[in-house]
């Protein structure tokens, strides 16, 4: 396919970040259809992992449409550890076992309302249990993330996949992608009849162009694409329109992305450990990509420490979400503001947990500080979410140690994954 001109453009926004952005382009015609032959190559890959899936209308004869229940087979597990370890664990609840689930039912049913040119592909790809369980797998780990207001992600696998693929589709066509698998998963979480699967599938089928399927293929290959190293990732984003070079003719290249947070104006804020003017090179973790950025210095990216030392070098969001954080507190009137020290209760003294996870007897909140009506208040970040269940013991342990504070956890979009308010305190 004939690489386009694309005017993407760059600022740096200091801190060492980057504001990537990528006016819209008019639809690619040339994307409306997607043949059997093209992703072949692909389905005999996907045809050597062989993960069963359970009968197609067993949930269909299950009354009340009660989700299906049963462990995972060894093939499964395998899909599933494979895709934690390239994006992180699920974000959405998902099933022990995906592969007779009434999501991966609904993905099935939602072929023919697909369009014409699409149809055909479509049907043998959901036909593929392989495939079809990475589309579950990847609803619930990658696009899950889309469902935050500002979507941040902090893997450095699912960061880089999401830039150079907001550069090839755009921005706006992939959360379109993004937010009709989520609806999907939601309808059919709340459905309570076949006839409601079917009309959540319908309207999935419908949304789903060709640009978005070959979006799907490209996610669910790249998550198993360890698995199946026979097929190139040259391959794999062959389905997707090259990207050109600049009228000026710049070319950089994007080592290694930390953190992409997509932000409401419609452009992404990169970070990474290796941006920088490249003649000729591929990215690291998803072959070629061509794209048109600045350099930034990571010496001299500068991390706020008004309430503290850096947190940690390696993860600015982290601790600019802290500063931000205690920031907050001050201007509310909040006093006793600390950042990653020791948790102090009512009399100043450090807490120890009497029942400590994994030896550990006491805590450092992230941002610590007391309310003006002398309630202490404690919170933590998740920057990463393969450690979700450590943070989470933590999130415990401090609550055992001062219950008489409020605790909080977060991840760095904002999401609220746990919070203790004591009995008799008002929030907020």
């Amino acid at each position: 396919m004939q690489a386009r001109l694309l005017p993407v453009g760059l600022r740096d926004v200091g801190d060492g970040r980057l504001k990537l952005f990528r006016p819209g382009l008019p639809p690619d015609l040339a994307l409306d259809a997607l043949s059997v032959e093209e992703v072949r190559p692909l389905l005999a890959a996907f045809a050597l992992l062989h993960p069963p899936l359970g009968p197609r209308l067993r949930l269909l004869e299950s009354p009340g449409l009660g989700q299906a229940r049963g462990a995972a087979t060894r093939a499964e597990t395998k899909l599933h550890e494979e895709f934690f370890e390239q994006f992180g664990p699920a974000l959405l609840p998902l099933p022990e076992s995906l592969a007779s689930s009434r999501l991966l039912l609904a993905l099935q049913m939602s072929t023919p309302y697909m369009a014409e040119g699409v149809r055909e592909a479509a049907r043998e790809l959901f036909n593929s249990p392989a495939f079809i369980l990475g589309v579950g797998l990847s609803i619930g780990v990658y696009f899950a993330a889309w469902l935050a207001p500002e979507p941040f992600f902090s893997k450095a696998f699912a960061a880089t996949l999401t830039v150079r693929l907001a550069l090839l589709v755009g921005l706006v066509e992939l959360g379109q992608v993004a937010h009709a698998c989520l609806r999907l998963y939601q309808e059919v979480e709340a459905a309570r009849t076949p006839q409601e699967v079917e009309a959540a599938s319908a309207r999935f089928g419908k949304s789903m162009g060709g640009t978005g399927l070959r979006v799907l293929v490209v996610v669910v290959s790249m998550g198993l694409g360890r698995m199946i190293p026979q097929v190139p990732k040259d391959g794999i984003w062959s389905l997707l329109p090259s990207l050109g070079v600049t009228s000026e003719g710049a070319q950089v290249m994007l080592g290694t992305v930390a953190t992409a947070e997509v932000v409401a104006d419609g452009t992404l804020i990169v970070t990474g450990t290796a941006v920088g003017e490249v003649a000729a090179s591929a990215c690291s973790e998803l072959g070629p990509c061509t794209m048109m950025m600045g350099s930034a210095s990571k010496e001299n990216a500068r991390l706020s420490d008004r309430y503290g030392p850096p947190h940690t070098r390696q993860n600015r969001p982290h601790n600019e979400a802290i500063e931000k954080e205690l920031a907050a507190r001050e201007a509310a009137g909040h006093s006793g503001l600390k950042k990653n020290k020791a948790q102090l209760d009512a009399t100043g003294e450090r807490v120890l947990d009497r029942q400590p996870a994994n030896g550990v007897r006491f805590r450092r909140p992230d941002a610590s500080s007391v309310r003006p009506d002398g309630v202490r208040h404690n919170t933590n970040y998740v920057s990463d979410t393969r450690k979700l269940k450590e943070e989470i013991e933590a999130f415990e342990s401090m609550v055992r140690s001062d219950p008489g504070a409020i605790h909080e956890l977060y991840r760095l979009d904002g999401t609220l994954v746990r919070r203790f308010v004591p009995p008799g305190v008002s929030y907020p």
